[in-house]
């Protein structure tokens, strides 16, 4: 029976750190414990993606949001749901996302401890 898929949480930003962040951008990225991350605001809420355009290894948190929820690449334009990683211009690429959630006024994003080679778990 599958276990449970746990995180480990990283501190983001507080609250009131990203409405300024978020002022006149709806997505930026960043680095969070190493890893390439392009968070993103819709419609008020948070959303996390991994950073790297699977196509041609574009920063989507460079690129820009468009007005259906969807990041564009900065390079050759493939749009990715924020949402969900799923790519809306039919490459059939994806980016992982990753859980968010606000405790304490702050948001933490999490990265899965599950090991990448027991992926039969």
């Amino acid at each position: 029976m599958p276990t449970e898929e746990t995180y480990t949480w990283n501190r983001l930003f507080e609250l009131w750190e990203l409405e300024q962040m978020f002022a006149k951008r709806q997505v930026i990225a960043l680095k969070v414990d190493g890893k390439p991350v392009c968070l993103g605001k819709l419609d008020g809420e948070y959303f996390a993606l991994h950073d790297t355009c699977p196509h041609a290894g574009a920063s989507l948190g460079k690129g820009w949001c468009d007005e259906a929820g969807h990041v564009v690449c900065p390079i050759h334009r493939i749009k990715f749901d924020m949402r969900t990683g799923k790519n809306t211009t039919g490459e059939g690429y994806r980016v992982p996302t990753y859980p968010l959630m606000v405790k304490d006024d702050t948001l933490y994003i999490g990265f899965s401890n599950k090991k990448w080679w027991k992926f039969w778990e």
